[in-house]
């Protein structure tokens, strides 16, 4: 059976994936913001569900599936590899700051490594699509600081601790 031309099986492999990296972001969300090893045996040993966040990172990976569909070549799939990767990344970064307001940095620099190394490998595809994903990552690499310095002289600190912007 097929949708879209994609075979069942990758939207229930895609499924799975989900299940599986919604339950890892959901022990990374844990540990992250106290800076403490993401990979350790206790992962098994507090094992608790986290439901919505598991449907969330299902229903992202299918749509990715459904957008990018699957190609015959590997060079061709970089694109819906690349999102599967970062997706969980991004929703950890979100999470992390809706909650404490801070973005880790090993997760952000992860993140930005994560597009350098995908950059290269589409460098195997085309010159031209390398050069254009280095220069996106390196101007969104430049902007954070410029955030940072703004974020500063725009806001100040309420009496409760918190920022007002």
């Amino acid at each position: 059976m097929y949708i879209n031309n994609i075979h069942i099986l990758y939207y229930v492999l895609f499924c799975i994936l989900g299940v599986i990296s919604g339950q890892i972001s959901t022990w990374c969300i844990k540990r992250m913001p106290e800076h403490k090893k993401v990979i350790t045996k206790e992962i098994f040993t507090e094992f608790k569900i986290n439901y919505p966040l598991m449907i969330i990172t299902v229903v992202i990976y299918l749509a990715l599936l459904v957008l990018c569909g699957i190609k015959n070549q590997f060079l061709q799939n970089i694109q819906l590899i690349k999102y599967t990767i970062l997706t969980p990344m991004l929703i950890i970064a979100l999470v992390i700051d809706y909650k404490y307001q801070i973005i880790p940095n090993r997760l952000n620099l992860t993140i930005f490594e994560v597009g350098l190394v995908f950059a290269f490998i589409s460098g195997l595809y085309s010159m031209n699509l390398m050069t254009n994903t280095i220069l996106r990552n390196g101007i969104w690499w430049r902007s954070i600081p410029n955030y940072n310095i703004n974020r500063r002289f725009s806001c100040r600190k309420r009496g409760n601790g918190l920022w007002r912007c």
